[in-house]
């Protein structure tokens, strides 16, 4: 029998904490914050209390997936809280948002992080109530908050600019805290696949192939492979343009090797149905994201607004086929009535890579330039997905070609941030870059001293604003002086863009930054503008030193094959 004076002995049991996630965009995003809260189990096993509060219509078909993680999951019926219909109205909607309200604040969430960067996720935000606010919400005055450095980063230039080379899941970790670290578990199985699911549709036309381009990858795949079959996969909306597909003529010899599965199969029993004999071809698709979970090979065709690095799946071994367009990625509004991004992805390579992977081989450069001719290789990029030495997914090109100007950007932009936010050092190696490259390098490097050069004039002018409150006798006219010189920066800045818009990364961040200032008074906010105005200078110096080193060493090794091809 316990005594009381024993049981008084056993100390209290700490509550657990309530880590609440607003996820309100669609299916691949809902996987993508599955597998960051796997990350955080993974890190802390079952330390906190996670609560995911996402849209009812996308989170009831990944109900299983998401039970497998989250302890609780709220929806959000979105149709219940506007005024777009008759039948509700004001009353209604206030007491419906009244409920939701309610319902979601009588877990005592200690921290509250937006991942779906929207503005009826940001007002959502803002009526939970939360000890801690990570991400993007709306003040009393409706003014947007952003307070942590990565959803800055995040606000700045996902949604802004093409830049950006960290895949949505690092970027979730990133913005939770969980630490960056390889998962060797987290691969694909490499081995013959005879079981080929194939999702041949997206829900914007500028990212989706023709149907004839997909008969044509279909027709040589299974003339080639006699002992593969092919299943078509998709909503009850793509069983139009799976029909053209099925009853085009080339097609007709193998239709007892097609099965056509679009429209009849749930999203878990779609999981289920990728086995150890399985692998998956298609384009950026929620599907893609869920043959991750499985971890079987995946092949994925990256077209018109898609940004590849952030939407790749989440898994190393993955393969991604892009076009080297000029335009590619658009942005989703923009105009297109020639998609010259299609034509520029021919059928060969998609085949072959498939094929390949079907076998169960290693897609290699050597491997591609023996099977294709350079036409059908010039015009594409092939890259493979694997963990740089940080423990960030990161895509690797199959092909050995010269890196791109705009690849080594994004190469030297992941450098800069991982070291600028988190002081993460990681072994990457100098790209091997073009003529046209290095001319383009060396004119960036003339607005990243000019971009230094006004970081400095920030911190310089928030100094002497310090300084002047801090005199016996403060002259508020030169507080005022001082004030204006600083927004004079933020304006200079926007020229450097519109001259080097190459640089907007960094120059949209300040803005951001400086947006959300730290602070309740003067001294504190002036404080935090010029920290604000270290970190874009010091983003700007990391830049400068990667783009002086690159060409340093690229100059050297054409030196040294000049000098051996003289020999």
């Amino acid at each position: 029998m316990v005594t009381a004076k024993e049981s008084n002995d056993i100390p209290p049991q700490e509550a657990k904490k309530t880590i609440a996630i607003v996820q309100i965009l669609r299916l691949g995003d809902i996987i993508q914050t599955i597998q960051t809260a796997k990350s955080l189990r993974e890190q802390h096993g079952d330390k906190y209390q996670l609560l995911l509060i996402a849209r009812k219509q996308f989170a009831t078909p990944l109900k299983s997936l998401i039970d497998e993680v989250f302890d609780e999951c709220i929806t959000v019926d979105l149709k219940d809280l506007v005024l777009k219909s008759d039948k509700v109205n004001l009353e209604n909607t206030q007491k419906n948002i009244k409920a939701l309200t309610s319902k979601i604040n009588s877990h005592h969430i200690d921290v509250c992080i937006n991942l779906s960067y929207s503005k009826t996720a940001n007002y959502l935000m803002s009526i939970i109530d939360a000890k801690h606010r990570i991400g993007p919400f709306y003040d009393q005055a409706a003014n947007i908050v952003i307070k942590d450095k990565w959803s800055q980063y995040l606000y700045a230039n996902v949604l802004e600019t093409s830049l950006n080379s960290y895949n949505l899941v690092d970027l979730y970790k990133l913005i939770i805290g969980i630490t960056p670290k390889e998962n060797t578990e987290n691969a694909i199985k490499r081995s013959a696949r005879n079981k080929v699911f194939v999702h041949p549709f997206a829900s914007d036309k500028k990212k989706v192939w023709s149907e004839g381009k997909w008969v044509e990858v279909l027709f040589k795949f299974l003339k080639d492979n006699e002992e593969k079959s092919v299943h078509l996969v998709g909503a009850k909306g793509d069983l139009d343009a799976a029909t053209k597909i099925l009853n085009n003529p080339l097609l007709a010899s193998y239709k007892e090797r097609i099965h056509n599965l679009v429209g009849n199969k749930s999203i878990g029993e779609l999981k289920d149905l990728l086995d150890d004999d399985s692998m998956f071809i298609g384009h950026d698709s929620m599907v893609s994201h869920l043959a991750s979970l499985k971890r079987v090979p995946i092949i994925t065709i990256s077209l018109g607004p898609v940004r590849t690095s952030e939407t790749v799946p989440y898994i190393a071994g993955a393969y991604n086929l892009s076009p080297q367009t000029k335009c590619f990625p658009c942005k989703p509004d923009t105009a297109c009535d020639f998609y010259q991004c299609h034509a520029d992805i021919p059928y060969q390579p998609v085949n072959e890579v498939l094929s390949q992977v079907a076998r169960g081989e290693e897609v290699t450069n050597d491997s591609l330039n023996k099977a294709l001719s350079h036409f059908h290789l010039n015009s594409i990029n092939i890259n493979k997905t694997s963990y740089n030495s940080l423990g960030i997914l990161s895509l690797e090109p199959v092909l050995e070609n010269e890196a791109s100007y705009e690849d080594t950007l994004k190469k030297f932009f992941e450098i800069t941030w991982c070291f600028l936010i988190n002081e993460l050092e990681g072994k990457n190696p100098i790209p091997k870059i073009s003529d046209k490259t290095h001319q383009k390098l060396l004119k960036d490097m003339q607005g990243l001293q000019q971009l230094f050069e006004l970081c400095e004039f920030g911190k310089k002018y928030s100094r002497y604003i310090l300084e002047e409150i801090s005199a016996e006798t403060p002259n508020l006219n030169k507080i005022k002086e001082f004030s204006k010189k600083v927004d004079e920066i933020d304006r200079l800045s926007d020229i450097i863009s519109e001259t080097y818009p190459q640089l907007s990364p960094i120059i949209n961040y300040g803005k951001v930054s400086r947006a959300n200032l730290h602070g309740e008074n003067l001294v504190e906010l002036t404080e935090s503008s010029f920290y604000s105005f270290h970190d874009q200078s010091s983003a700007t110096s990391v830049m400068y030193e990667l783009c002086e080193r690159t060409l340093t060493l690229n100059q050297k090794n054409k030196n040294s094959n000049n000098q051996t091809t003289i020999r």
